[in-house]
């Protein structure tokens, strides 16, 4: 019998060296985790979360009911604090993670590594601990959800601020609903989503040299539903009126209308004479200007810009913008026939109910802060002087 012994070539010793390096990764990234996890059981009571001093109030409240101090206080940490849970409500997920991490070791390796993950485990499962804190905090929490169901109360975010405003259902219903009528705004019989998805799809297809074929599906929403109606609450006004607040993101034209907003940045520049960036630009300009005592300072704010831009007048200006630029006249077109559909495309959905705006674009949409500022500038190089 002829025994051969073969001496591993230089491919198998750096593929073998891979092979080892790729394990010692996946053990250091399994054993972070479980040292976090067992960090965060046996941590001491930290102190509670202060509250910082703000020039405005952090709790707006609209209602006759009144709230106690440390339900004010919950609220005050804002919409995007979470109470921390104990250790058994989220175990699961990392001792997933750990088995199918330790699986990808070699056989032989695996139950040692699955000896050590399991103390770690075992000691964080029965450490469950929760900072007294976050447990009074979860307490007062479920306390002011019956609460505010119980009295009809609504939670809404505050415009121009991070105030939480608490307000009567039916006070924010007649505000949404008063909103729809004093803009003319038109309810319709049925859900047009299907008939507006069926229109994107074939007008996508008809811009053959503006979209590139291979990214068609992807700018399609095959869950497309109607926008949702909601609204930030103006508490800085008499009355505090509303600002609309559209959740366009599974509207049909959503995709689409990111796509064209980033086409149009490069396809179209706007020369941008009038824009400033930030008010330390313009502090250095007026510092410059040479100004007498028959000057005047004004500041000018349009109302509801978005819901009363002429849709019409802004595809005239955008093709009068177009034909500056070097673009082909196919795509142009192509670019003009696509802004129209989604503009087109206006609608939003309010307790089951449908409604379509006669004129303007609604908030929530990629599209009307590009085709706001094509108008705007157009005013700017007609109407203000060089």
């Amino acid at each position: 019998m002829l025994v051969i012994f073969l001496t591993p070539g230089p491919k198998l010793r750096k593929l073998d060296e891979r092979i080892n390096e790729d394990m010692e990764n996946k053990y250091t990234t399994l054993n972070t985790k479980l040292d976090d996890l067992l960090n965060r059981t046996n941590k001491k009571p930290h102190r509670s979360h202060t509250m910082r001093n703000h020039t405005q109030p952090r709790i707006i409240n609209l209602t006759n009911t009144k709230i106690t101090q440390e339900q004010s206080q919950i609220l005050s940490l804002g919409p995007s604090y979470a109470v921390e849970q104990t250790p058994k409500k989220y175990i699961n997920e990392p001792i997933i993670e750990t088995e199918n991490a330790i699986r990808q070791l070699e056989p032989k390796m695996q139950n040692t590594y699955r000896h050590l993950a399991t103390k770690q485990i075992k000691q964080i499962k029965e450490t469950n601990n929760q900072n007294i804190l976050h447990k009074r905090q979860q307490h007062i929490t479920n306390n002011l959800k019956e609460f505010m169901q119980s009295e009809d109360i609504r939670k809404a975010e505050a415009d121009k601020s991070k105030a939480i405003v608490l307000i009567n259902r039916g006070d924010l219903e007649k505000k949404l609903y008063t909103f729809i009528q004093d803009k003319n705004i038109k309810q319709i019989d049925k859900d047009p989503t299907n008939k507006f998805q069926k229109q994107i799809q074939h007008t996508t297809q008809q811009c053959k040299l503006l979209l590139d074929k291979r990214a068609h599906k992807y700018l399609f929403n095959m869950k497309a539903s109607a926008p949702q109606f909601n609204a930030y609450i103006k508490t800085h006004k008499e009355q505090a009126p509303i600002r609309p607040v559209i959740n366009n993101t599974q509207a049909p034209s959503h995709r689409i209308a990111r796509c064209l907003s980033k086409k149009l940045d490069s396809l179209m520049p706007l020369p941008n004479t009038y824009m400033t960036k930030n008010s330390t630009e313009i502090a250095e300009e007026i510092v410059n200007m040479k100004i007498d005592k028959n000057l005047k300072l004004m500041t000018l704010d349009i109302k509801d810009l978005y819901v009363n831009l002429p849709i019409q007048e802004v595809l005239q200006v955008t093709k009068r913008w177009l034909l500056k630029t070097p673009n082909t006249h196919e795509i142009n077109g192509q670019i003009i026939g696509l802004l129209k559909v989604i503009t087109e495309q206006n609608y939003f959905q309010y307790k089951n109910q449908y409604f379509k705006p006669e004129k303007g674009v609604t908030m929530g949409s990629p599209i009307p802060g590009k085709i706001a500022e094509i108008y705007l500038q157009n005013i700017e190089e007609e109407n203000i002087k060089q």
